[in-house]
Parts: structure tokens; sequence; C-alpha cells
């Protein structure tokens, strides 16, 4: 009787037509579009390569229902070589729609990858946000469950063990049974550039530092720095790393996160990327008479006027163990008028007492201290920091002491950029905590390093089994200016979930529906989303400052071009409803609670209070991470009251109760196996069907058992990949489930021919994006390989 009116068939598809009109109107103006970010991003997150030129190692199954068919990019979005980004760039919000304008290069580069155009990027009036097609967690579930029907191997030994989820609704397993990605391999090598035409040039990714534009922004003038052979890098070519200005053809594209504005055109043969610091190479210098703390402190003496006069310290190796007084260079220097004295960064490498150094090692070291501190002219100064085991060796006082344990654990060539430390200054510092062990206080060394060297603005955390194939300089310049452009509103809660460019589309597209699925679940009263310091008690003073105004006011506006206080390289995510297994490890927010390590128990297990409950944490994977000065300055006041925690939840959650800012930069990585795109985001972005949990909850990719799924990826601290893909590149034999045993120089010049794949090689020395690689344990040539 309702449908009388619309009896006729044309009637009814006239009134279907205007129902489903209707519907999209609603949805375009529902609170998902109303709750879009109104921020851009410069140069950064262009979805995944065309995929003509690329494979892609997390695919959408092509036999997904319609359900399953999320945002594909557009297929012309093609990486341009992205320039490096102008330093404090003006930043124009776009109030319509998120966008993601180009950036001015600034470079110099001889390479013609790195003064490309961003041809590919979106602009404001071309942008296109694309809201995802959301299954319910229940239709999820099934669809989980069907996938982890799978052959399951027949092996014992195995942990997790195969037999033990036939009967869960999950399988941390289950990666092992798709198909791996041979294209890192199959097809890569430089005789395939060079038969295009391809040629290694010098590579450049530097700031144009005479250009009128550099000068309005940063004092002084920049001055070029010599090298290891003894001349100023501007004029010693053999000194200088060599890049190609293409990819080989199919390489794999990014498979978790965004490019972030770095290079990711050029590549890099191991000869090309290392040369320069290579002790076999014909011009090599003798590398154990090599100063490297020399060159960077004449460096940093030669571009002193670049920096304000507390930064211009030359390196001191010995610093006291006396707390000094409270520094406040900081606030100086932000309040100078006109051009500012540039910041000073540190990058400590960290490192121990019977640490052996491989050949690699130096090289990796090497290439640090030129690509960061030399060819920057002092921008970044590079140490070795030695934890001494000897827990009293008494290297503060007795300089002799400290020359004979320096000459007994650091090579010769490292000695004059080592900083040797014990345990036994922690406890001195910080002596209410009650434990100082590295394990679980990894970075009470970093804040005592920053409170006796104030001259660094920043400090790096760097660990020797992580390998960049590019420029760092430019990784790192690139991260921390994407971390700048990061406005606060939402950004604890964007800072859990991963950016899966398969399933995501490009990243505007997952900015507008990680920010849309925040504001639903605020509307809702599932979440409130961190506005401002959140300290644990009201006893706590925040040292961050005060939001300018309330969050439903913010236009996605406060935090742009505030440099962060702390960058990671992994997500930033709440614990306390997860099976992470360091959760409770917590010291003294309840006084006097603490865990307590003994021999029968060395990890404390079971060690728990209801009060933690209510003490809010954040967490992030893997220590390399960037601090600035009020951070660690935060996190030393916390130690000195005797509250700490684990070292991965301590530095955020020290953010999170002062109101620091805070950015995960999600940097590329790559995966060893070809993950179904739906698959993928269920699993390391589960969220319990909670919406905007991502991560947070009994689901959680962090749970012991289900890491395991990291296996496969290029960073993390528990997978095989980078070893494998780094022996490779490096021109060494390794073994993997897909290849068998394969590399080394034959099968790079004459290729192999592998069942079910083909013929894998033969196009010479393999050739690789700057990757951030880890963990790439003593890398040493296997006994009888070339």
């Amino acid at each position: 009787m309702l449908l009388s009116p619309f009896g006729s068939p044309r009637r009814l598809a006239l009134l279907t037509v205007l129902v489903f009109l209707a519907l999209v109107v609603i949805v375009r103006n529902s609170t998902y579009s109303e709750y879009l970010p109104k921020y851009d991003l410069p140069s950064f997150g262009k979805g995944p390569q065309d995929t003509s030129t690329g494979s892609n190692s997390f695919k959408e199954d092509s036999s997904q229902s319609e359900l399953w068919q999320e945002y594909k990019p557009d297929q012309d979005k093609v990486h341009p070589a992205p320039p490096p980004p102008p330093k404090e760039e003006e930043y124009e919000e776009k109030v319509e729609v998120t966008s993601i304008p180009t950036s001015t290069s600034h470079s110099t580069s001889t390479s013609s990858s790195t003064s490309a155009s961003s041809s590919g990027s979106k602009t404001a009036s071309s942008a296109k946000i694309t809201p995802f097609v959301h299954a319910s967690y229940k239709e999820l579930q099934a669809k989980i469950q069907e996938f982890i029907q799978w052959d399951r191997p027949n092996k014992g030994d195995h942990w997790p063990g195969y037999g033990d989820y036939v009967d869960k609704d999950y399988d941390p397993n289950r990666w092992e049974g798709l198909p791996m990605n041979v294209d890192y391999y199959r097809s890569n090598g430089i005789k395939q550039l060079q038969n295009m035409g391809v040629k290694a040039t010098v590579y450049n990714p530097y700031p144009d530092y005479n250009s009128s534009e550099y000068k309005k922004r940063w004092a002084g003038e920049y001055a070029p720095c010599k090298g290891p052979r003894g001349q100023t890098l501007d004029k010693s070519p053999e000194d200088l790393v060599k890049a190609w200005t293409q990819l080989p053809q199919n390489f794999p594209n990014i498979s978790v996160g965004s490019d972030l504005g770095i290079d990711l055109h050029s590549c890099f043969d191991r000869e090309s990327r290392y040369a320069p610091y290579d002790s076999t190479s014909n011009n090599a210098p003798n590398w154990e008479t090599v100063k490297w703390g020399q060159l960077q402190n004449e460096c940093l003496s030669q571009n002193k006027e670049r920096y304000g006069e507390h930064q211009r310290r030359s390196m001191q190796l010995r610093p006291s163990r006396t707390m000094p007084k409270e520094d406040t260079t900081e606030e100086k220097a932000e309040s100078t008028a006109g051009p500012k004295p540039h910041h000073r960064t540190a990058i400590l490498i960290r490192t121990w007492e019977g640490y052996t150094y491989t050949e690699n090692d130096l090289q990796a070291i090497r290439s640090l201290v030129t690509e960061t501190s030399l060819l920057s002219g002092g921008e970044y100064q590079v140490y070795l920091f030695v934890n001494v085991k000897q827990r009293d060796a008494d290297i503060y006082d007795n300089e002799e002491t400290y020359n004979s344990i320096l000459h007994q654990v650091v090579p010769a060539e490292l000695r004059d950029i080592s900083v040797l430390w014990t345990e036994k200054v922690c406890e001195e510092w910080y002596p209410k905590v009650g434990d100082w062990q590295v394990y679980w206080m990894q970075f009470m060394p970093l804040q005592w390093f920053s409170k006796t060297h104030p001259e660094f603005d920043y400090i790096w955390n760097w660990e020797t089994d992580a390998r960049y194939t590019g420029n760092p300089y430019h990784f790192l310049e690139q991260v921390s200016y994407f971390a700048s452009k990061m406005p606060r509103k939402h950004l604890w809660e964007r800072n859990a979930r991963f950016y899966l460019p398969e399933s995501h589309g490009d990243y505007q597209s997952y900015l507008a529906d990680t920010d849309g699925a925040i504001a639903n679940a605020t509307k809702r009263g599932i979440m409130t989303p961190v506005w401002g310091a959140q300290p644990y008690a009201a006893t706590q003073i925040p040292l961050g400052p005060t939001p300018p105004h309330k969050q439903e006011d913010d236009d996605f506006a406060w935090g742009v071009d505030e440099q962060a206080d702390l960058i990671t390289l992994q997500p930033i995510w709440d614990p306390n409803d997860t099976q992470w297994s360091y959760r409770h490890k917590i010291w003294n927010f309840i006084p006097g609670v603490r865990p307590i390590f003994t021999a029968e128990n060395g990890a404390a297990e079971g060690f728990y209070h209801e009060g933690f409950e209510k003490i809010s944490r954040r967490v992030f994977i893997n220590t390399l991470a960037r601090f600035s000065k009020k951070m660690l300055h935060a996190m030393h006041s916390e130690n000195l009251e005797g509250r700490s925690m684990q070292a991965e939840m301590w530095p955020a959650t020290v953010a999170l109760h002062h109101g620091l800012k805070a950015v995960y930069a999600p940097h590329p990585i790559w995966s060893s196996h070809h993950w179904p795109g739906w698959y993928a985001d269920a699993v390391f972005n589960a969220d319990g069907g909670i919406p905007a949990r991502w991560s947070q909850q009994f689901d959680s990719a962090y749970a012991h058992d289900r890491e395991v799924n990291f296996k496969t990826w290029s960073w993390y601290y528990s997978t095989d990949f980078p070893r494998t893909l780094f022996w490779r590149w490096l021109g060494w034999e390794a073994e993997d489930a897909g290849l068998g045993s394969w590399g080394g120089k034959q099968d790079e010049e004459e290729g192999k021919e592998i069942r079910g794949i083909g013929m894998v090689g033969g196009d010479g020395k393999m050739c690789l994006p700057g990757m951030l690689l880890h963990p790439v344990k003593k890398v040493s040539k296997p006994q009888g390989q070339n």
C-alpha cells in the first residue's frame, strides 16, 4: 500500500535512483565528511606505485567479494623523486579538502632523480578523498576464519605451534603460507639500468646552502668540510656516494608506511654506496689514522656562525658524572629574531664492551659521519656510545682507566668519537628508581648525555644493527620535516594505526578515514581524544604547552610547524588492554611498587598491581628514535622522582603525561611476502571490534604469539628478511624459503633457474632504494664467499 503511488516499473526504478542519490548525500554529509582533516602534507604519502612497474607485497585478493573491493589509488600514481624539504617552509591551510602540495626544491643534486618535479602529487584542486568500504567486525572475523584454513606444515618443534591454532579464530603462522615476493631479486641489477641508458651519478640531497631562500631562514655561511682523504668534500669525488637515477623495473612497492618525501626513485648498488668507505679500494685512506672526531670538530669550527654560541662546543668525550645546573639555552635560541641559528643533532650509535666491529659496521659508521655531519657542515654530530660492562669501572675520574678501557673495547679509528659510560652513573643520578639495568632503562644514559651535552637540541638513539641503504641525512631530515607538519589534533590516536597503501589507498584518503573514525568514535562516546597533557596524578606538573583552545575549535592547526619532541619509526599505542608482555613493568608510579628481578624470575613475570589500570601509558617497539632536549629533560625529571617504565614504554608515556609532541613517522617498510591487503589490515590494525582502537585490544599484533606476523617486514626487531636482503645486496649468498640458497657473484652475473619461478638474477649487482633495514646483525663475509 505504501508503494502504491509507484506501482509501475518505471516509477519504482525512479524511486530506486532517488533513494540511492539520497543515501550518497547522507554519506557525504555524515560525521565522516564533517570531520575530514583540514591539514596538508607537503609531497608526502603518495599511494603505491603504478602496479605495472612494481609488485605489491600486500595485495588485494582478486577473488574478493564486492565487500572487499576497497579503494585503489589512481593507476598513474608514479613516485616522483621528491626534493629535500625547504627549511621552515610556510604552511598553507586548505579549508575545503586535505591536500598534498608540492614542496620547493632546495637540492643541488647532480643526480636527475632528486631534481624531478613532484608531478605525481595531488594538489588542492585535484585532491580526491575516497572513503573506504568497511566490513563489520562480524564479517571481518568470518573472512579471517575462512582464510586461516590452510595446509599447515607438520613440524613439532615450531613456535608458535602449527597445531595450536587449528580451532582458534586466528593463526599467527598463516603468513608462512603466503607466496614470497621474489621481485627484490628476479630482475634486479644494474645491467638492466645500464641497458636503459641510466648512469650512476654523485648523490647530493643537501639543501642549497648558498641560496637566498636558505639564508633568509638560517644564520651564517656554509663552509665545505674536509673528508677522510684530506680534501674538502666539494673537491673530493672519491669521498662521495653515487646513485642510479632509476629503480630496476618491477621493484616491489612499499608495503607499510609512506614515502614521507623520501627519494624512492634512485637506487644504490653496494659499490656505489660503500666504495668511499671501503678498506680494500685502491684509493682508500689508512682508516686507522682517520680522526673522525677531529674532522667533525674542524667542520663545526668552520661553520660556527651557523649555530648559537651554546651549540659550538667541540666533542666532549669524557663528560662529568656530576649533574649540571638546568640549561635554558633552548628557550633563548627559539626567541631569536631574523635568520635563526640552525639546530644541532647528536647521533648516538649504541654499542657495548665486547662488541665485534665488522668491516661493514665500520663502513656504516663512516657513512653516518660523512653524510650527516661533514657534508651538512656540522648539523649532526656522530658519537659511538659505549656501555662498559664493568659497572664500577672508574672511567669518570680516572683518565688512565678511561683510556685503557677505550683502547681495549673500541677500534683505533673510532676512539675519538667514543663516549664510555656505565650503569653506575645511572644509579648515582636516579637512586630512587631502584633499578638501572640498561635492558629496562635504556634511556637513562641518553638523559645523562643530553644533560652533559646541552649543545644538542635533538638526539637520535641509533642501533648498530640498523642499516640505511640510501643517504641517512636525507632520511632523517624528511622524517623530521614530516613530524613537524603533523598537527596535534587526533595525533595520539593517529599514531597507533599502520598505513597500508594496498589496503588504504593514497595517504590523503588514509588520513581522512583515520580522522573520520576518531571523530565518529568520539561523537559516539567510545573515546576521548588526547588534547594537551595527561598527567597521571594531580601532583605531576606537565612541562608541555597548554592547548590554545578547545579541541573542537581546532582546525588541525595546533602543532603544525612545531618540531616533534619524540619521533618514532613504529606506531605509538596504548598497551593497557593488550597482551603485550611488558605492559606492567612500571616503577614507583604507585610509591614503593616496582618489579623485583631475581635469579629465579629474571623478568619479574607475574608482577602486577591493580592501580596500573589507571595509569595512562604508550609504547613504541624498537628504540631507534629521535628525542628533543625537552623530551629528555621530562624523562630525567620523572626518573629523579623515582618513576620509570620499561624502555619501550617510557618515552612515549612521559610525552603523553607532559603534553609533549610525539609523532610516529610511517617510513617505508617492505615485505618479503605477498599479503592480501585486507588481511594485513585485519592483523596489524586489529581493533577488537572497537572503532579507532587499532592494535590496542586483546587481538593486538604486539601479543607474544601474534607478533610473529612481523617476520616478513624489512623493519622490526624480530625479522629475518632485512638480513637476507642485505646479504644478497652485498653480493653474498643467503637462504630463504622462496629462492633457497641464492646470491653471490655467479648468481648476479649468470642468473639461476629456480623451480616454479624461473630465472632469477643475471642482471649484475642488485640496486636498492633507500631502505631502513633492521635487524642486520653480524654483517661479515661468509667463509668462502667473495
